[in-house]
C-alpha cells in the first residue's frame, strides 16, 4: 500500500477521537451477552444466513444462541470454506513505467475478470497500465511455496475509480503471463448489495498479504466494533498492515462484507504515529511497525448502491451487478462441468452449484412477529454465474389457467384483460388452435398473453402479482427460454434472433438487444408453495413473453424494472397484489422536444415505423399498466411508457431510425413517462375499459392530460 498525504492527514484526525470511541466500543462490544446491541432485523438476517449455511433450521437456531451469548464454537468447515473464498484473493505488484516495484496492495476478483481493490491502490490509468495480479503467493500444507499465477491487470477497458468510497474496479487478463493459468481457475467472490451482513460483535475475518508478503488471514480478535446503517464504513478490531488495502473482510458466512481501505494510528500529544514500541514512527520505518488501533473497511453494499445507481451502463459494472448475490464464493470447485451442448441455438451448461432459498411467511412480511423460521427450505440449481435453472413442462399447456381478471374482486374491482380496438391491429390477431379448441389467448401460469402475427412479438401480456406468495429469491435470470408449441414458430422470435448474443460479453456491437421478459419472471413466480412458484416463474421464459430490448434499458432503467414493486409496496401493502399489463407500442410517433429540450413522447403525432435490426422491427417504447386495490377499497391503476429511441440512435446497423436533429447533451438514456389511460389507448390501439374510470376517481392536479417524466417513485400518481 502506498499511504498518501490524505489518507495519512485523514488518519491523524482521527486518531484522537476514535482512540476515545474505541476504547467505549471495546467495553460494550465484549465477550458475553451481545443482544443489547443486535436488533431484530440484524438478527433475523444473522439467522437466514445460518439456516442457508446449515440448510437445518433447529440447527440454525442453536448456532444463532451461541452467537449471541458470545459462544466462538463453530462448524469445522467454516475453515475449509475460508481456504476456498480465499483463491480468489491476490497480491497487487505495482509497478512503474520501467519495471520498478512501487508498491504492494490486496486485491480480489468480484466477477469473471474483474478485480476489486482500493483507489488509494490503483488510482489512474497509468497505475492500472504497470500492475500485475499475483495469485497463490502463500504456502501449501507442507509450508513450500505454491507456483506463483501473474495476471496483467489492464487499462481498457478504462478502470472504474472513486475516491469518495476509495474502491477500483478493474479488468484482469483471462490468461497468465506465462500463459499456464486461467484466471477463471480461482473464481470470484459474489457482492451481496443487502446491508446489514454484519453485527456489532460479530467476528470479522480479513484475507490479505500484508507488507506485500504472502497471503495470510486474521482469524480472530477482529469483533465489528461499529456499524452505522448510515454510513458508508465500518470499524473493527483486526490486525492489518501497509499491503493489506484493497483486502476482503468477511462475516463468520464468508460474505465480503467490507473492503478494507485504512488503519488508524495510535498518536502521541502531538498527533505524530507511534510504533508499536512506543516510538515516533518516521516515514523511512516499514509501516508494518505502526501501532495501529482500530481499522476501517468500506461497506460493499454502499459500493454496489453506487454501480446500480450510477454505473448501471458500465460493462465492469454490469459485470459485477449481474453477479450480486447472497453466496459466498463462485470458483472451479463448483464450476466441474456436468454436461453441455447446443439447445435452441444456446450453449447450455450445467454445474452442481445450488443456492439454499428460504421461502418467507407472508403474515411476517406483512408487519406479523411471526418467527422467520417457520418457512422450508427449496434448493434452487445455478450455474456458474449465479443464473437459475429453469424447466417448463410443455405437456400439460392446457391446465394452465392463464390471467384472471377477478384477481383484485368483483364487480368494479375487475381488470379484465384489454380488447383490440384498432381495426388494423385486430387483423393482426394470432390465433390457434390447440386440442381442438380455437382461441387467441396464451395461457400460461400466472399471466397471459396476445400475439402479433406478422411482428411475431406480444401485442400485451398480462399477469396477476402476489407478493405475499412469493419466494424470497423470486426473479433470478434463467437458463433458457422455450418455444409454445401450440403456435408455429414462424410466429416467435427465437434464439435465431438474439443466438449471437453471449450473457456476458462485454461489446455488445453484434447485438445490443437482451432477451426482455414482458412479464417479469418475479410478476409470474408466486404460488401457494414452493414448486408451483418455481413452475410459474419458469413458465415466464417462453419466447412469446420476450421483447427485443435494448441491453443498457434491459439493465439500468431501475425505475422501469421495479414500478409494480414501488406500487404494491405504496398502494396495496396488505393484499400484496396487482395486475400488471406490459407490451410493445408498435409503430409509435417520434418524441418530441418537450421542457429542457428533452424528447418527450407525442401521443397525437404521426406513426412512425419502428426500426429494423436485420429483418426484425425493434418497438421504440413499451408501456406498462398497473393496477391495485388502494387502502380505501377502491381500484387504483397507472399508465406508463418507457423509452429506448435514443439508444436505438447508438446503433450503426439498425435502419429507419432519423438521427436527432440536436446535438444530444447526455448520453442515451431509457426515459420514464407516466400517460393518461386515453393516450395510451391511442397509442397501444386498446381498450383497458374500467382502468379508464380509475382516474376520474383523481382530484384534478393529479389528472393526467399529457405525458409526464418521472423522475423518482415519488412522482407517480395512481
Amino acid at each position: 500500500m502506498r499511504l498518501n498525504s490524505e489518507l495519512v492527514s485523514t488518519a491523524v484526525s482521527k486518531s484522537e477521537s476514535v482512540l476515545l470511541d474505541l476504547s467505549r466500543l471495546r467495553k460494550k462490544v465484549q465477550d458475553g451477552d451481545r443482544c443489547s446491541h443486535t436488533t431484530p432485523a440484524q438478527r433475523e438476517r444473522l439467522l437466514r444466513r445460518l439456516i442457508e449455511d446449515s440448510r437445518s433450521e433447529a440447527s440454525a437456531h442453536r448456532a444463532l444462541e451461541r452467537i449471541l451469548e458470545g459462544n466462538d464454537l463453530t462448524s469445522i468447515n467454516y475453515l475449509a470454506k475460508g481456504t476456498n473464498v480465499a483463491r480468489a484473493v491476490c497480491r497487487i505488484h505495482l509497478n512503474n513505467s520501467a519495471g520498478a516495484t512501487v508498491g504492494f496492495g490486496t486485491g480480489f476478483l468480484v466477477a469473471p475478470g474483474v478485480l476489486m481493490t482500493n483507489h488509494h491502490v490503483i488510482g489512474s490509468l497509468d497505475d492500472a497500465r504497470y500492475a500485475t495480479a499475483e495469485f497463490d503467493y502463500e504456502l501449501d500444507v507442507q509450508g513450500k511455496d505454491k507456483p506463483i499465477a501473474t495476471f496483467e491487470i489492464l487499462a481498457e477497458p478504462p478502470p472504474i475509480f472513486l475516491e469518495a468510497l476509495d474502491f477500483c474496479l478493474v479488468r484482469v487478463s483471462s490468461k497468465s503471463v506465462d500463459g499456464s493459468r486461467s484466471l477463471s481457475d480461482f473464481g470470484w467472490l459474489p457482492l451481496n448489495p443487502e446491508p446489514g451482513k454484519s453485527a456489532v460483535g460479530e467476528y470479522l475475518t480479513i484475507i490479505q498479504h500484508p507488507g506485500g508478503e504472502r497471503k495470510q488471514i486474521c482469524v480472530r480478535e477482529n469483533k465489528l466494533l461499529r456499524y452505522d446503517p448510515g454510513g458508508d464504513t465500518l470499524w473493527y478490531q483486526t490486525d492489518t498492515v501497509a499491503g493489506s488495502s484493497g483486502s476482503p473482510a468477511f462475516n463468520d458466512s464468508w460474505q465480503v462484507v467490507a473492503l478494507h481501505h485504512s488503519g488508524i494510528p495510535k498518536t502521541d500529544s502531538k498527533g505524530r504515529w507511534l510504533t508499536k514500541k512506543g516510538a515516533v514512527w518516521e516515514p523511512s520505518m516499514d509501516e508494518s511497525q505502526v501501532a495501529w488501533i482500530a481499522n476501517e473497511g468500506i461497506r460493499i453494499s454502499r459500493v454496489m448502491s453506487y454501480l446500480a445507481s450510477n454505473l448501471a451502463g458500465n460493462s465492469i459494472a454490469q459485470a459485477v451487478l449481474a453477479r450480486s448475490a447472497p453466496s459466498t464464493l463462485i470458483n472451479d470447485e463448483f464450476r466441474t462441468v456436468q454436461g453441455s451442448g447446443f439447445v435452441d441455438g444456446e450453449l447450455r451448461v450445467t454445474v452442481p452449484l445450488q443456492l439454499a432459498v428460504r421461502i418467507g411467511d407472508p403474515a411476517r412480511r406483512n408487519g406479523a412477529t411471526s418467527s422467520p423460521c417457520e418457512s422450508p427450505l427449496v434448493s434452487v440449481p445455478l450455474d456458474s454465474s449465479g443464473i437459475e435453472r429453469v424447466h417448463v413442462d410443455q405437456t400439460n399447456y392446457d391446465e394452465r389457467t392463464g390471467y384472471v381478471p377477478n384477481f383484485l374482486g368483483p364487480g368494479k374491482l375487475l381488470v379484465p384483460l384489454p380488447t383490440v380496438r384498432d381495426l388494423a391491429l385486430k387483423r393482426q390477431v394470432l390465433s390457434f388452435t390447440y386440442k381442438n379448441k380455437r382461441d387467441t389467448q396464451l395461457r400460461y401460469w400466472n399471466y397471459s398473453i396476445l400475439m402479433h402475427k406478422t411482428r411475431r412479438l406480444a401485442i400485451y401480456s398480462a399477469v396477476n402479482v402476489d407478493a405475499n406468495e412469493r419466494p424470497q429469491h423470486a426473479g433470478r435470470d434463467g437458463d433458457r427460454w422455450y418455444l409454445d408449441p401450440r403456435i408455429g414458430k414462424e410466429h416467435q422470435i427465437g434464439a435465431e434472433f438474439y443466438g449471437e448474443q453471449s450473457t456476458f460479453e462485454v461489446d455488445r456491437s453484434k447485438n445490443p438487444f437482451d432477451r426482455g421478459h414482458l412479464t417479469r419472471r418475479l410478476d409470474a413466480q408466486w404460488g401457494s408453495n414452493q414448486t408451483a412458484a418455481k413452475r410459474s416463474g419458469d413458465d415466464s421464459f417462453h419466447w412469446t413473453n420476450c421483447s427485443p430490448q435494448h441491453w443498457q434499458l434491459n439493465q439500468g432503467s431501475k425505475l422501469w424494472m421495479g414500478l409494480e414493486e414501488y406500487v404494491i409496496g405504496t398502494f396495496a401493502k396488505e393484499t400484496g397484489r396487482a395486475c400488471v399489463i406490459n407490451g410493445p407500442l408498435f409503430d409509435a410517433p417520434l418524441s418530441r422536444p418537450g421542457p429542457g429540450g428533452r424528447a418527450v413522447l407525442n401521443p397525437d403525432g404521426s406513426t412512425h415505423p419502428d426500426p429494423k435490426f436485420g429483418e426484425i422491427a425493434i418497438p421504440k417504447f413499451f408501456f406498462k399498466v398497473v393496477a391495485c386495490v388502494g387502502d380505501s377499497g377502491r381500484l387504483r391503476a397507472g399508465a406508463f411508457v418507457v423509452s429506448q429511441e435514443d439508444m436505438l440512435r447508438t446503433i450503426d446497423r439498425l435502419k429507419g431510425m432519423p438521427p436527432l436533429r440536436e446535438e444530444r447533451l447526455s448520453p442515451a438514456e431509457a426515459r420514464l413517462l407516466q400517460i393518461g389511460f386515453a393516450d395510451l389507448e391511442k397509442l397501444s390501439g386498446l381498450n383497458f375499459g374500467p382502468l379508464n374510470d380509475t382516474e376520474v376517481a383523481m382530484d384534478e392536479a393529479s389528472r393526467l392530460l399529457v405525458p409526464r417524466a418521472i423522475e423518482s417513485w415519488e412522482d407517480i400518481r395512481i
